[in-house]
């Protein structure tokens, strides 16, 4: 299931070295299976580039999907399981008043000689706990889907640039109904939208049982990307979004210093010893 982590990624960025793990808010995942394809690995300078490359409204989905990968990475034997991510990013994108939902999709893969379809009888639990079929999060707001786990699949090359990728939204609401070819620089992904009874078929009691530790992941994941967003290289950007509790956590928080230990990922506002998190701003 889900690794809740509040490893501080702007110290990387800032001095170009990995910062300490913080141990505590990480939960050990299950062994559930062996992934075929690439294990989660993308770098700091990537994800950086690939935020200041990304236009305001694209701005907090590219960075929480390339920090969440980072931190994901730190875990050697990880890989970025759909389900995980998806629920994770939904979470941190709330934090910052952003609405979004998972949904479930039929995945056609074409790449690396091989194509497969994943979840073509229809997306569905199996019965030792592995998802049959893919998810990807739908952000109505920036009129786009979000997908962060490509790299799961053996088709997909094992390559920083297939890391993530967004896509448009069909009526910039949903997925639509007709296949969404999405052609990539040395492969192909389709994603086939399924009907709406089973676009929630990725719910399981599993994740219920779980959910406190999706929220507790999303909420330190949009506190470390927030620590990126109000730094000078990107605070025009961000204040230039249409995302307005953005805009409001980024003023509110000039100033503070960011703490990052077994008590998750906060900030002491100026002037004060008070440490708040996100969720205490209104």
């Amino acid at each position: 299931m889900a690794r809740p982590g509040t490893l501080s990624i702007v110290e990387g960025v800032a001095r170009r070295r990995n910062p300490k793990k913080d141990k505590s808010a990480r939960r050990r995942r299950p062994n559930w299976r062996q992934v075929p394809g690439g294990r989660a690995r993308i770098s700091v300078e990537t994800v950086t580039q690939l935020m200041l490359a990304a236009p305001p409204d694209a701005l907090p989905l590219v960075g929480m999907a390339g920090v969440w990968l980072w931190n994901v990475a730190q875990d050697a034997p990880s890989a970025a399981y759909c389900v995980d991510g998806c629920l994770t990013l939904h979470y941190a994108l709330a934090e910052y008043g952003i609405d979004s939902r998972v949904e479930a999709v039929i995945l056609e893969a074409n790449g690396n000689g091989a194509r497969t379809l994943y979840g073509g009888d229809g997306p569905h639990w199996n019965p030792d706990g592995t998802f049959n079929g893919h998810t990807v999060l739908v952000v109505p707001a920036a009129g786009r889907f979000l997908d962060a786990t490509l790299r799961q699949y053996a088709e997909v090359p094992n390559t920083e640039h297939a890391a993530l990728l967004l896509g448009p939204l069909i009526d910039g609401e949903g997925l639509g109904s007709a296949p969404l070819p999405m052609h990539r620089r040395d492969h192909l992904v389709v994603y086939h939208p399924v009907p709406d009874g089973q676009r929630d078929a990725w719910r399981g009691p599993p994740l219920i049982a779980h959910d406190a530790a999706y929220r507790r992941a999303g909420a330190n994941l949009a506190a470390n990307v927030i620590d990126m967003l109000r730094q000078e290289y990107l605070r025009d950007k961000t204040l230039a979004s249409p995302y307005p509790r953005l805009r409001r956590l980024v003023r509110a928080l000039d100033g503070a210093k960011s703490v990052a230990d077994d008590h998750g990922y906060r900030f002491g506002l100026p002037g004060s010893r008070k440490e708040v998190r996100l969720a205490d701003f209104p």
